[in-house]
């Protein structure tokens, strides 16, 4: 029997990934624990594995715990060592590799082929270099001859790693070569758990840490960044300590070294991409009460009560239209909803997919939602959408543009239409214009919902000019309800406007003022007119009134 004299297992070093786990296992270790019964039962055991999925998930920590775990021996090859400055000699390598692999598994062990990063090491041979294809014919007839049963042939196993599944030769995708492919995955809210206490078991923690919350906020991040987010959590808290005269041995990692930690380690599956940290919660939109209440309903539900979604088997709304008058908050809303539901927040405008390159737009577009797949819960958020996915054939143009248009839009609802299998995606858009968008997208299974955001009410005004003054110092003859009640039409935007313009009414009156008083909202509101008037309102409230409600 194959095992660890220490009895060490891979679980003392890596965390989740269970699936990959077992399959490695069975891979490396049954061919021996079960020799006699495939023998008797003439079982052919498969000789090739590929692990793929997002940079940092652990696929080559995973090989080595299973190696080290079954007391294998390990052959690493990787891009550097295979490339060759003169002809032949990277094929000569890939040889030598096999040959050391069969020498050791001649004792009786397991015996273990690496290949990281293999879509460097065998990319597709369409229009590549001649070496390349050479490494790649090589690696084909390696691996033919390794499936060969033969009783004087060890039993020697290859693993690949990559993160470009797409760029390896499919050559070498077929059964009999690499028989089985698994996708190492960003870890769920559990998984990220276990890793955050696997790298976390020697620090010294406050009481007050949570490391269930902790793993919960944090979506979106593989094993290195979780890593790397413990850390630098006690960098932090070993800093905090040694400015404040400690001696630095017992280090307690506080809640706030956490929370600091986690703003500077980021998702690294995000970087290069717009991913926004929204830090705007639904107290900070003043009035809409019913609106906010939709919403959470909407986004937040099927995120915090997915259990109850799958009880019940409701499919949960894919996408949300916001609409109404510019200044309104649409934005604000959608950044609100994901920081309530502890979402990724991806945000896309027409300058980030419109581009001077074919096709950069829809592989911006494609990217973006690659990206919310593997951070779930996400929320992507397209802002001024009439401009994005206008109606085909009315953009008022000719040509490249409107060719350009129809590509994206095409995109955008093959995308949408993906989200079916998906879980935890919803896209939010916001609009002055929904009559301007192409029907195709409006229809039920694309955008689901479609919400109007008003002008505030009077209640509502009041709401915002608390917000928008609660950092203000106000005088006592300041009242806030008189204001909303003199601003009607006003938008949240306006509203901001003169508070902000009050404050410098009362500096410009004296540059030592020390408070804003009733006389500068008098002197702003003289001066400043509603960006709204009352047809404007009738517009955009019956703007989807020929469409689906």
């Amino acid at each position: 029997m194959v095992s660890n004299s220490e009895g060490w297992r891979a679980e003392y070093a890596i965390a989740g990934n269970s699936r990959a786990l077992e399959a490695l296992r069975e891979l490396i270790v049954y061919p021996f624990l079960y020799s006699n019964e495939s023998r008797k039962l003439g079982l052919k055991w498969p000789r090739g594995l590929l692990l793929y999925g997002p940079p940092g998930t652990g696929k080559t920590s995973l090989v080595q715990a299973v190696v080290r775990e079954s007391d294998a021996h390990l052959t690493k090859i990787t891009s550097s060592s295979v490339h060759r400055a003169h002809a032949g000699e990277s094929e000569k390598f890939l040889r030598e590799a096999f040959s050391e692999a069969y020498s050791h598994a001649s004792s009786g062990k397991p015996s273990v082929i690496f290949i990281d990063e293999i879509d460097a090491i065998c990319p597709r041979r369409n229009n590549r270099r001649e070496q390349e294809s050479r490494i790649v014919g090589q690696l084909l007839t390696l691996m033919d001859g390794n499936k060969t049963s033969s009783k004087s042939r060890p039993h020697v196993v290859v693993v690949a790693a990559t993160n470009r599944v797409d760029g390896i030769d499919p050559a070498l995708r077929r059964y009999g070569r690499f028989d089985s492919e698994i996708e190492v995955t960003v870890p769920t809210a559990e998984e990220r758990l276990q890793i955050i206490q696997l790298h976390s078991k020697h620090l010294n923690l406050d009481q007050n840490v949570d490391l269930q919350a902790i793993a919960a906020s944090c979506n979106g991040y593989v094993g290195a960044d979780l890593q790397a987010l413990c850390r630098h959590a006690e960098l932090l808290a070993r800093r905090r300590l040694s400015n404040s005269s400690g001696n630095g041995h017992d280090t307690t990692l506080l809640v706030e070294d956490w929370e600091s930690a986690r703003s500077v380690v980021r998702p690294s599956i995000t970087k290069g991409v717009n991913k926004e940290v929204p830090n705007v919660s639904w107290d900070e939109i003043g009035g809409l009460k019913d609106l906010k209440e939709k919403l959470r309903q909407a986004v937040e539900w099927p995120i915090k009560h997915a259990a109850a979604f799958d009880r019940l088997k409701i499919s949960p709304v894919r996408g949300i239209l916001l609409h109404g008058p510019p200044g309104c908050s649409k934005t604000t809303l959608a950044k609100a909803a994901a920081h309530a539901a502890q979402a990724s927040y991806f945000s896309l405008g027409c300058p980030d997919i419109y581009s001077m390159y074919v096709g950069e737009g829809e592989a911006m577009l494609r990217r973006t939602f690659q990206n919310a797949r593997l951070a779930a819960p996400s929320i992507i958020f397209f802002d001024e959408f009439e401009a994005m996915c206008p109606k085909r054939g009315h953009s008022g143009n000719s040509g490249e543009n409107d060719t350009v248009g129809e590509r994206l839009l095409s995109t955008l609802l093959t995308e949408m239409d993906g989200l079916e299998l998906a879980t935890g995606i919803i896209v939010l858009a916001a609009t002055n214009l929904p009559h301007a968008i192409d029907a195709a997208l409006m229809r039920p299974g694309r955008f689901d919902l479609v919400l109007y955001v008003p002008p505030p009410d009077l209640e509502g005004r009041y709401e915002v000019l608390k917000i928008h003054t609660q950092k203000m110092t106000l005088g006592e003859d300041v009242d806030l309800m008189w204001i909303a009640e003199c601003t009607e039409l006003f938008t949240g935007s306006d509203l901001k406007g003169l508070c902000r313009e009050a404050g410098l009414a009362a500096i410009r009156e004296d540059i030592s003022s020390c408070a804003v008083h009733r006389r500068h909202f008098q002197v702003v509101l003289n001066s400043i007119r509603p960006s709204l008037t009352k047809s404007q309102i009738e517009q955009f409230s019956s703007a989807l009134a020929h469409t689906r409600r």
